[in-house]
């Protein structure tokens, strides 16, 4: 398969925008989600960070074309949201998906117990809060 220009382009921009920094090269910190709902929230703006958990309320979005269009993949796979809860509350999670079609088979299912790493937004830091996690890894620990 031949690589073009635009293909290179797009990968290292999707690279760069999902890597990690430098100064986050660090392991990601365990946190609950208490912590990430308390008022400290907004410390942890599009840091990594590491949950376990129970996935529930999975929903998973239909495989689309990605945005921009100029992307190296036809579409994206295994785009999901669902809530994390553990024992001090719950959290939405979103997973962006990949270009493989097999995607769908690593996400978890409704009431695993899952370990994720994802990067945090705060999308409104005063009460109540409003923070999504990216999901960046999921690890499946546990089956119901």
């Amino acid at each position: 398969m031949p690589v073009h220009p635009w293909m290179t382009r797009g990968f290292l921009i999707v690279s760069l925008l999902f890597s990690p920094t430098m100064a986050d090269a660090r392991e990601p910190e365990h946190v609950s989600i208490q912590t990430l709902l308390s008022p400290q929230a907004s410390s942890y703006q599009r840091h990594m960070v590491t949950m376990h958990g129970v996935a529930n309320n999975i929903e998973i979005i239909p495989a689309a074309p990605p945005r921009p269009s100029k992307q190296p993949c036809l579409l994206v796979y295994g785009r999901a949201t669902f809530t994390l809860d553990d024992e001090t509350g719950s959290l939405p999670v979103e997973v962006l998906g990949s270009c493989s079609p097999n995607a769908l088979d690593v996400l978890p299912k409704e009431g695993e117990t899952v370990r994720l790493t994802g990067t945090v937004h705060v999308l409104k830091s005063d009460h109540p809060r409003h923070v999504i996690v990216q999901a960046a890894t999921i690890q499946i620990l546990d089956t119901p």
